[in-house]
């Protein structure tokens, strides 16, 4: 008898970890589904309970702890990291930036010794590798040199050049600002979803340097339907690719809030801003067949409609 594919999803309790179990709920009984994460959330653990998801509570950085779980694992979606990041450099802090640092590359260089080489490791990097640019770009492709700055993005850099040379079986997916509502785990730091809870709250947007910077942007279902669409097609190896859909300005996004409720108020400030502003080209990823499902605006209305309910 053939034995089921067993697939981990380190950092599974987070915000794409959540979206991702939930697809993964419906295969619990023709592949071992497992989730690592450091923390305990009761509410999300006895969840994945119920989707006859294993849960492990344990820290990337314990490498015989990692070791031991992912051992003999045939897909590994390495989303284990800090998310809690300094966006421009004045918000740095020193300590906190070399413990980014620390978890993403020493983790991930766990999590590459503790699988075999014929374990597919799929990793989420970020659009943020390009910070340093000092103008507008727009369909930057996976061919362009990054150049980060800040400690999460030379973080994510590293995690990748770590994950090339490893000679293992790899997805790396740069993925642009990733927006959707996913209950307590919505990540509030992404603009779109921090101006969707202001506008349901009948607040101010407030539109640093105007809101002239360009965003590239990816719905959180259609990165958990990537990341498994990449798990699937055994084909794709080896690839890095920009998981993006939407380029816009960040005013455009407080303009779709104004539509929802005209109630909110938009705000130009001369706060300083990451960047002059980028946009990553899908190409690439679109030619593998995979097609995106939801669009910015209905995201955004069904995310200001879940604040206003919540």
């Amino acid at each position: 008898m053939k034995s089921k594919k067993k697939i981990v999803i380190t950092g599974g309790l987070g915000y794409i970890g959540t979206e991702l179990c939930k697809l993964y709920s419906k295969e619990s009984r023709k592949s071992k589904i497992i989730v690592i994460d450091k923390r305990f959330l009761s509410e999300r653990v006895n969840q994945l309970k119920k989707w006859n998801i294993a849960f492990y509570q344990g820290d990337i950085l314990d490498k015989n702890y990692l070791k031991k779980i992912l051992k003999n694992s045939d897909i590994v979606h390495h989303l284990a990291g800090i998310t809690d990041v300094a966006y421009v450099k004045k918000e740095s802090d020193p300590a906190r930036d070399n413990n980014i640092k620390m978890v993403a590359i020493e983790g991930t260089k766990n999590v590459i010794r503790s699988v075999s080489k014929k374990c597919k490791i799929i990793f989420p990097s970020s659009h943020v590798i390009f910070e340093g640019f000092q103008r507008i770009r727009k369909n930057v492709t996976e061919k362009e040199k990054p150049c980060p700055f800040l400690a999460y993005s030379t973080g994510k850099l590293q995690n990748e050049n770590d994950i090339i040379k490893s000679g293992n079986n790899f997805i790396i997916l740069r993925l642009g600002s990733v927006y959707g509502y996913s209950s307590d785990s919505t990540r509030l730091s992404i603009m779109p979803n921090l101006f969707s809870k202001i506008t349901s709250l009948n607040g101010t947007i407030k539109l640093f340097g105007g809101g002239k910077q360009l965003k590239s942007l990816v719905p959180l279902v259609d990165v958990a339907r990537c990341f498994k669409f990449m798990a699937d097609k055994i084909y794709i190896k080896n690839e890095i690719f920009n998981l993006t859909k939407d380029s816009t300005t960040v005013k455009d996004i407080a303009l779709i809030c104004k539509k929802n409720n005209s109630k909110v108020k938009l705000l130009s400030t001369k706060d300083e801003t990451p960047n002059l502003g980028y946009t990553l080209s899908n190409k690439k990823l679109l030619s593998t067949g995979f097609k995106f499902m939801r669009n910015l605006e209905d995201s955004i209305s069904e995310m200001i409609n879940k604040w206003t309910t919540y």
